[in-house]
Protein backbone atom coordinates (compact mmCIF):
# COMPACT_ATOMS: atom_id res chain seq x y z
CA UNK A 1 0.00 0.00 0.00
CA UNK A 2 1.43 3.49 -1.29
CA UNK A 3 2.40 5.56 1.84
CA UNK A 4 0.98 8.56 3.08
CA UNK A 5 1.92 11.87 1.93
CA UNK A 6 0.64 14.73 -0.47
CA UNK A 7 0.60 13.30 -4.42
CA UNK A 8 -0.12 15.13 -7.73
CA UNK A 9 -4.14 15.50 -7.72
CA UNK A 10 -5.57 12.15 -9.21
CA UNK A 11 -8.78 14.26 -10.90
CA UNK A 12 -5.93 15.97 -12.91
CA UNK A 13 -5.88 19.50 -12.17
CA UNK A 14 -1.98 20.77 -12.74
CA UNK A 15 -0.33 22.60 -9.86
CA UNK A 16 -2.75 20.72 -7.23
CA UNK A 17 -1.95 17.86 -4.63
CA UNK A 18 -4.13 16.22 -2.53
CA UNK A 19 -3.13 14.26 0.66
CA UNK A 20 -3.45 10.42 0.34
CA UNK A 21 -3.58 8.82 4.36
CA UNK A 22 -2.66 5.42 3.46
CA UNK A 23 -6.39 4.53 3.02
CA UNK A 24 -7.89 7.32 1.44
CA UNK A 25 -7.62 10.54 -0.36
CA UNK A 26 -8.15 13.65 1.15
CA UNK A 27 -11.23 15.64 0.63
CA UNK A 28 -9.47 19.05 -0.64
CA UNK A 29 -6.43 19.98 -2.84
CA UNK A 30 -3.45 22.19 -2.36
CA UNK A 31 -1.14 24.31 -4.16
CA UNK A 32 1.53 24.36 -1.47
CA UNK A 33 1.77 21.12 0.26
CA UNK A 34 3.05 20.81 3.96
CA UNK A 35 2.11 18.58 6.49
CA UNK A 36 -1.16 16.77 6.84
CA UNK A 37 -4.43 18.28 5.96
CA UNK A 38 -6.30 19.48 9.18
CA UNK A 39 -9.14 17.34 10.65
CA UNK A 40 -12.06 17.08 8.45
CA UNK A 41 -10.27 17.01 5.34
CA UNK A 42 -10.24 12.71 4.89
CA UNK A 43 -12.32 11.13 2.76
CA UNK A 44 -12.60 7.36 4.04
CA UNK A 45 -15.68 6.09 3.47
CA UNK A 46 -17.48 4.54 6.38
CA UNK A 47 -19.61 1.39 5.80
CA UNK A 48 -23.31 1.71 5.68
CA UNK A 49 -25.81 -0.23 7.54
CA UNK A 50 -27.53 -2.86 5.54
CA UNK A 51 -30.49 -1.22 3.85
CA UNK A 52 -29.32 2.09 4.99
CA UNK A 53 -27.81 2.76 1.38
CA UNK A 54 -30.23 5.38 0.28
CA UNK A 55 -29.33 7.25 2.63
CA UNK A 56 -25.78 6.76 3.13
CA UNK A 57 -25.49 8.17 -1.13
CA UNK A 58 -27.11 11.56 -0.51
CA UNK A 59 -24.54 12.13 2.20
CA UNK A 60 -22.04 11.19 1.17
CA UNK A 61 -22.24 11.62 -2.86
CA UNK A 62 -20.55 14.90 -2.78
CA UNK A 63 -17.27 13.68 -1.24
CA UNK A 64 -17.27 10.34 -2.98
CA UNK A 65 -17.25 12.03 -6.62
CA UNK A 66 -13.47 12.53 -5.67
CA UNK A 67 -12.58 8.69 -4.90
CA UNK A 68 -14.56 7.92 -8.06
CA UNK A 69 -12.41 10.66 -10.05
CA UNK A 70 -9.24 9.34 -8.35
CA UNK A 71 -10.19 5.83 -9.37
CA UNK A 72 -11.01 6.69 -12.94
CA UNK A 73 -7.13 8.40 -13.70
CA UNK A 74 -6.18 5.71 -15.52
CA UNK A 75 -3.47 5.77 -18.47
CA UNK A 76 -4.54 4.24 -21.36
CA UNK A 77 -1.93 2.73 -23.95
CA UNK A 78 -3.77 0.28 -27.19
CA UNK A 79 -7.39 -0.05 -25.56
CA UNK A 80 -6.74 -1.50 -21.96
CA UNK A 81 -6.40 0.66 -18.94
CA UNK A 82 -3.43 1.07 -16.21
CA UNK A 83 -4.41 1.99 -12.54
CA UNK A 84 -2.66 5.42 -12.44
CA UNK A 85 -2.41 6.37 -8.82
CA UNK A 86 -2.15 4.81 -5.17
CA UNK A 87 -5.04 3.21 -4.06
CA UNK A 88 -5.62 0.89 -1.00
CA UNK A 89 -4.62 -2.41 -1.01
CA UNK A 90 -6.71 -5.24 -2.66
CA UNK A 91 -6.44 -8.16 0.25
CA UNK A 92 -6.71 -7.81 3.59
CA UNK A 93 -6.02 -10.15 6.60
CA UNK A 94 -9.03 -11.22 8.87
CA UNK A 95 -12.63 -11.34 8.26
CA UNK A 96 -15.53 -13.48 8.42
CA UNK A 97 -16.45 -15.08 4.91
CA UNK A 98 -20.02 -16.61 6.29
CA UNK A 99 -22.45 -15.57 3.09
CA UNK A 100 -25.12 -14.87 5.64
CA UNK A 101 -23.39 -12.55 7.84
CA UNK A 102 -25.19 -9.59 8.99
CA UNK A 103 -22.82 -6.06 8.71
CA UNK A 104 -22.36 -3.15 11.23
CA UNK A 105 -19.55 -0.09 10.65
CA UNK A 106 -17.47 -2.76 12.55
CA UNK A 107 -18.27 -5.89 11.63
CA UNK A 108 -17.55 -6.04 7.68
CA UNK A 109 -19.81 -8.70 6.12
CA UNK A 110 -18.28 -10.96 2.73
CA UNK A 111 -22.21 -11.35 1.31
CA UNK A 112 -22.41 -8.39 0.03
CA UNK A 113 -20.51 -4.57 -0.66
CA UNK A 114 -19.53 -2.89 1.66
CA UNK A 115 -20.88 0.06 -0.97
CA UNK A 116 -20.06 3.56 -0.54
CA UNK A 117 -22.36 4.78 -3.77
CA UNK A 118 -20.76 7.77 -5.75
CA UNK A 119 -23.46 9.95 -8.26
CA UNK A 120 -24.34 7.83 -11.16
CA UNK A 121 -24.32 11.37 -12.98
CA UNK A 122 -20.51 10.95 -13.78
CA UNK A 123 -21.47 7.67 -15.80
CA UNK A 124 -20.98 7.32 -19.15
CA UNK A 125 -24.59 7.10 -21.31
CA UNK A 126 -24.52 3.18 -23.08
CA UNK A 127 -25.79 3.15 -27.01
CA UNK A 128 -29.20 3.03 -25.44
CA UNK A 129 -29.16 5.58 -23.78
CA UNK A 130 -28.99 4.38 -19.91
CA UNK A 131 -25.92 5.16 -17.86
CA UNK A 132 -23.90 2.07 -16.16
CA UNK A 133 -23.91 2.90 -12.49
CA UNK A 134 -21.01 3.92 -10.86
CA UNK A 135 -19.34 2.13 -7.76
CA UNK A 136 -16.30 2.24 -5.99
CA UNK A 137 -14.08 -1.04 -6.67
CA UNK A 138 -11.87 0.04 -4.22
CA UNK A 139 -14.56 -0.36 -1.74
CA UNK A 140 -12.95 -3.73 0.39
CA UNK A 141 -14.09 -5.91 3.12
CA UNK A 142 -11.61 -7.91 4.70
CA UNK A 143 -10.47 -11.46 3.81
CA UNK A 144 -8.44 -14.04 4.73
CA UNK A 145 -4.61 -14.37 3.38
CA UNK A 146 -5.33 -18.15 2.02
CA UNK A 147 -3.68 -18.45 -1.61
CA UNK A 148 -6.97 -17.50 -2.91
CA UNK A 149 -8.00 -13.80 -4.94
CA UNK A 150 -11.31 -12.80 -2.69
CA UNK A 151 -14.23 -10.11 -3.76
CA UNK A 152 -17.18 -10.26 -3.35
CA UNK A 153 -17.78 -12.68 -1.09
CA UNK A 154 -16.30 -14.88 -4.20
CA UNK A 155 -12.85 -16.48 -4.41
CA UNK A 156 -10.38 -18.14 -7.06
CA UNK A 157 -6.90 -19.58 -6.77
CA UNK A 158 -3.98 -17.01 -7.16
CA UNK A 159 -2.58 -17.42 -10.50
CA UNK A 160 1.38 -17.95 -10.13
CA UNK A 161 3.43 -15.45 -12.18
CA UNK A 162 0.37 -13.09 -12.64
CA UNK A 163 0.04 -9.77 -10.83
CA UNK A 164 -1.67 -9.98 -7.60
CA UNK A 165 -2.87 -6.98 -7.14
CA UNK A 166 -3.44 -6.77 -10.74
CA UNK A 167 -3.37 -2.87 -12.49
CA UNK A 168 -6.88 -3.18 -13.95
CA UNK A 169 -9.19 -3.24 -10.70
CA UNK A 170 -10.30 0.80 -10.93
CA UNK A 171 -11.52 0.18 -14.68
CA UNK A 172 -14.23 -2.25 -12.76
CA UNK A 173 -15.99 1.70 -12.36
CA UNK A 174 -19.92 -0.62 -11.69
CA UNK A 175 -18.71 -2.79 -9.11
CA UNK A 176 -17.39 -2.52 -5.18
CA UNK A 177 -14.77 -4.77 -3.97
CA UNK A 178 -12.75 -6.08 -6.68
CA UNK A 179 -9.91 -8.67 -6.26
CA UNK A 180 -8.42 -8.48 -9.80
CA UNK A 181 -5.31 -10.49 -11.05
CA UNK A 182 -3.63 -9.91 -14.46
CA UNK A 183 -0.61 -10.82 -16.77
CA UNK A 184 0.15 -9.24 -19.39
CA UNK A 185 0.05 -11.03 -23.11
CA UNK A 186 1.48 -8.16 -25.04
CA UNK A 187 1.72 -4.46 -24.38
CA UNK A 188 -0.71 -2.88 -22.61
CA UNK A 189 -2.92 -5.88 -23.23
CA UNK A 190 -3.86 -8.27 -20.61
CA UNK A 191 -5.76 -11.79 -19.53
CA UNK A 192 -7.63 -11.09 -16.19
CA UNK A 193 -10.05 -12.57 -13.80
CA UNK A 194 -11.71 -10.59 -10.88
CA UNK A 195 -13.99 -11.25 -8.44
CA UNK A 196 -16.70 -8.01 -6.64
CA UNK A 197 -19.82 -7.56 -5.64
CA UNK A 198 -22.70 -5.37 -7.39
CA UNK A 199 -25.37 -3.42 -5.93
CA UNK A 200 -29.10 -4.53 -6.43
CA UNK A 201 -29.59 -0.45 -5.85
CA UNK A 202 -28.10 -0.12 -8.83
CA UNK A 203 -30.19 -2.26 -11.37
CA UNK A 204 -28.27 -5.66 -10.86
CA UNK A 205 -31.69 -7.14 -9.81
CA UNK A 206 -31.24 -10.60 -10.42
CA UNK A 207 -28.28 -12.87 -12.01
CA UNK A 208 -29.55 -13.23 -15.48
CA UNK A 209 -29.99 -8.84 -15.90
CA UNK A 210 -27.03 -8.29 -13.31
CA UNK A 211 -24.63 -10.40 -16.04
CA UNK A 212 -26.02 -8.76 -19.36
CA UNK A 213 -25.52 -5.22 -17.69
CA UNK A 214 -22.10 -6.05 -16.56
CA UNK A 215 -21.40 -7.16 -20.18
CA UNK A 216 -22.53 -3.76 -21.51
CA UNK A 217 -20.33 -2.04 -18.82
CA UNK A 218 -17.53 -4.14 -19.78
CA UNK A 219 -17.99 -2.99 -23.14
CA UNK A 220 -17.93 0.43 -22.62
CA UNK A 221 -15.36 0.60 -19.72
CA UNK A 222 -11.81 1.88 -20.56
CA UNK A 223 -10.74 -2.25 -20.44
CA UNK A 224 -12.05 -1.65 -24.32
CA UNK A 225 -12.73 1.19 -25.42
CA UNK A 226 -14.56 0.95 -28.56
CA UNK A 227 -15.82 -2.48 -29.23
CA UNK A 228 -16.52 -3.34 -32.36
CA UNK A 229 -18.76 -6.07 -32.28
CA UNK A 230 -20.11 -8.11 -29.59
CA UNK A 231 -21.00 -12.21 -30.38
CA UNK A 232 -22.72 -13.92 -26.81
CA UNK A 233 -21.40 -17.79 -27.11
CA UNK A 234 -22.91 -19.25 -23.54
CA UNK A 235 -25.97 -17.04 -21.73
CA UNK A 236 -27.53 -19.50 -19.02
CA UNK A 237 -28.04 -20.43 -15.85
CA UNK A 238 -25.67 -22.53 -13.67
CA UNK A 239 -24.21 -22.63 -9.92
CA UNK A 240 -21.48 -22.00 -7.58
CA UNK A 241 -20.34 -23.72 -4.80
CA UNK A 242 -24.73 -24.82 -4.58
CA UNK A 243 -25.76 -20.98 -5.20
CA UNK A 244 -28.01 -19.77 -8.12
CA UNK A 245 -25.87 -18.44 -10.97
CA UNK A 246 -25.83 -17.04 -14.06
CA UNK A 247 -22.89 -17.04 -16.90
CA UNK A 248 -22.90 -15.12 -19.90
CA UNK A 249 -19.43 -15.41 -22.11
CA UNK A 250 -18.78 -13.69 -25.35
CA UNK A 251 -16.72 -12.43 -28.19
CA UNK A 252 -15.94 -8.62 -27.92
CA UNK A 253 -13.90 -7.33 -30.59
CA UNK A 254 -11.88 -4.42 -30.62
CA UNK A 255 -10.61 -1.94 -33.69
CA UNK A 256 -7.81 -3.37 -36.35
CA UNK A 257 -4.44 -2.88 -34.28
CA UNK A 258 -5.62 -2.77 -30.80
CA UNK A 259 -4.59 -5.89 -30.59
CA UNK A 260 -2.87 -9.13 -32.24
CA UNK A 261 -5.70 -10.86 -30.90
CA UNK A 262 -8.81 -8.86 -31.89
CA UNK A 263 -9.89 -8.21 -28.64
CA UNK A 264 -11.18 -11.07 -25.82
CA UNK A 265 -13.23 -13.45 -24.66
CA UNK A 266 -15.00 -12.38 -21.33
CA UNK A 267 -16.98 -14.51 -19.40
CA UNK A 268 -19.08 -12.97 -16.41
CA UNK A 269 -20.84 -15.18 -13.99
CA UNK A 270 -23.13 -13.36 -11.60
CA UNK A 271 -23.73 -15.38 -8.53
CA UNK A 272 -27.06 -14.65 -5.68
CA UNK A 273 -25.78 -15.16 -2.36
CA UNK A 274 -29.00 -14.06 -0.60
CA UNK A 275 -27.96 -11.33 0.92
CA UNK A 276 -31.19 -9.09 -0.66
CA UNK A 277 -28.86 -5.58 -1.37
CA UNK A 278 -25.75 -7.33 -3.65
CA UNK A 279 -24.76 -9.84 -5.75
CA UNK A 280 -21.22 -11.03 -6.00
CA UNK A 281 -19.92 -11.65 -9.89
CA UNK A 282 -17.03 -13.46 -11.24
CA UNK A 283 -14.71 -11.55 -14.21
CA UNK A 284 -12.72 -13.25 -16.11
CA UNK A 285 -10.83 -12.50 -20.25
CA UNK A 286 -8.58 -14.60 -22.58
CA UNK A 287 -7.38 -13.40 -25.61
CA UNK A 288 -9.40 -14.71 -28.91
CA UNK A 289 -7.95 -17.49 -30.49
CA UNK A 290 -5.21 -17.91 -27.60
CA UNK A 291 -6.54 -21.90 -26.53
CA UNK A 292 -4.13 -21.82 -23.47
CA UNK A 293 -5.59 -19.20 -22.02
CA UNK A 294 -9.27 -19.48 -23.03
CA UNK A 295 -8.91 -23.04 -21.18
CA UNK A 296 -7.46 -21.71 -18.24
CA UNK A 297 -9.92 -19.13 -17.69
CA UNK A 298 -12.66 -22.35 -18.09
CA UNK A 299 -10.84 -23.55 -15.18
CA UNK A 300 -10.70 -20.65 -12.86
CA UNK A 301 -14.45 -20.22 -12.90
CA UNK A 302 -14.48 -23.86 -11.95
CA UNK A 303 -12.88 -23.33 -9.03
CA UNK A 304 -14.73 -20.52 -8.02
CA UNK A 305 -15.97 -20.92 -4.78
CA UNK A 306 -18.30 -18.83 -2.15
CA UNK A 307 -16.27 -17.55 0.79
Amino acid sequence: MPESGWYPDPGGRPGHYRYWDGQSWAETTSTSPGGPPGPGSSATPRPPRRGRWGIVLAAVAAVLVLVVVGALVVRETGGRAVDGGPAPSTTATGGDTSPSADPTPDEPSPAGPTPTPAPTASASPSPGGEPCPVGNPFSRQEYPRDGRVHGGSLSFPRQEGWEDPGVQASSFTWAYDVGETDVEVEPQWYAAYAVGAVSVADGFEDPQSAARLAMRCTAESALYGDVTARTDLVDEETTVDGYRAWTLRSELRVPAGRASSGGDTVQITVVDLNSGEALAFFWGCAPLGDPVLTARLGQVAEQLRVG
